[in-house]
Parts: structure tokens; C-alpha cells; sequence
């Protein structure tokens, strides 16, 4: 399963489940979980006055590879 669809699959499942029950700790896991989730999927980087910056944190724009390495953030060059 692919982050994009755990995510899909996550944010259906409160949406049928949501019976108006207080449940903070699954509710915050399962948030942590979608942010985690959502880092993972490679973003193109962006250029900014013709440097790539990140997508993420826009910090890094010297040694972007395949991740950041300032906040971890998948890079996709296809097409970049």
C-alpha cells in the first residue's frame, strides 16, 4: 500500500466512524500518522530565484538529493 492511499483509507475511515465519541489519543496518533505519512511522498523540489529549494522546509538549496537533508523531505527530480 502506498502512503497516498493509507492516507485516503485513513481520512474514509473517520468519516464513517465519527460518532461524536471523544477519542483524543486515537484521534492524535492517527493525525501523527497522516503527517507522517504525507512527508513520505517524494515532492518536486522548487525553483526559487534559480535556486531548487525543498518543498518542505525551503531551507535547502546547495545539496538536495534524493531526500533533504535538513527535514528528511523525499525529492522527485523526474522532470525537474
Amino acid at each position: 500500500m502506498k502512503a497516498e492511499e493509507a492516507i485516503s483509507r485513513l481520512a474514509v475511515h473517520f468519516r464513517i466512524h465519527d460518532d461524536g465519541r471523544p477519542t483524543p489519543f486515537l484521534d492524535e496518533a492517527v493525525a501523527v500518522a497522516m503527517v507522517a505519512l504525507t512527508k513520505q511522498i517524494p515532492k518536486k523540489p522548487l525553483l526559487i530565484n534559480g535556486r531548487m529549494k525543498c518543498p518542505n522546509c525551503m531551507k535547502n538549496d546547495r545539496s538536495l538529493g534524493y531526500y533533504c537533508d535538513c527535514c528528511g523531505q523525499p525529492i522527485d527530480w523526474s522532470d525537474a
